[in-house]
């Protein structure tokens, strides 16, 4: 969705229109959900981050303005404010549940839970900044400019923070080859 696709529908559901916030929702919640996911390791405890954000966002909807930020970026920096009131709440811990854990190590685990192991062990061996980073430029799939709103950093920040991240994920899956 463009960023002018993205301001129309807005202002429709801004103005009550149920169809706009269902396109906008449409829109955004596969890369949300998929972020909160992989950031805290538990899928219904994402469920519940992700509920609790839709609903700050369409609390906060009709006061909403464009400054510079588009509503995805917006809507990102509430789902990352909602994972952080949960770990102040819970003294940062996450917790893999039974299931979760069978479903990982399934006899009938294919290449995709292999790489998604890989995956996995290198974000943990990465610092919290470049775990970040590396979940709003590849899982929500946020353009920079728009990674610099959501972390309140500027621009050629996110771009060599970014690039630094990259190339530490790089060595640590040369190293796990």
């Amino acid at each position: 969705m463009t960023l002018k696709e993205e301001q129309i529908l807005v202002k429709q559901a801004q103005k009550g229109d149920r169809e706009a916030l269902s396109k906008l929702w449409d829109a955004i919640t596969p890369k949300l959900f998929g972020y909160l996911v992989n950031t805290l390791k538990d899928k219904t405890l994402a469920e519940d981050i992700f509920q609790n954000t839709w609903l700050k966002v369409i609390q906060a909807l009709p006061q909403f303005r464009y400054k510079g930020n588009s509503v995805s970026s917006w809507i990102f920096a509430i789902a990352r404010n909602e994972c952080r009131q949960y770990w102040r709440n819970n003294k940062g811990e996450v917790e893999l549940l039974d299931d979760q854990m069978a479903e990982v190590s399934s006899p009938d685990a294919n290449k995709t839970t292999d790489d998604r192991l890989v995956v996995e062990k290198i974000l943990k061996d990465l610092s919290e900044d470049d775990r970040e980073l590396l979940r709003l430029r590849y899982i929500a799939d946020l353009p920079i400019d728009e990674i610099a709103k959501v972390l309140n950093i500027n621009f050629v920040a996110v771009r060599v923070r970014l690039y630094r991240a990259v190339s530490r994920a790089r060595k640590l899956m040369a190293s796990n080859s």
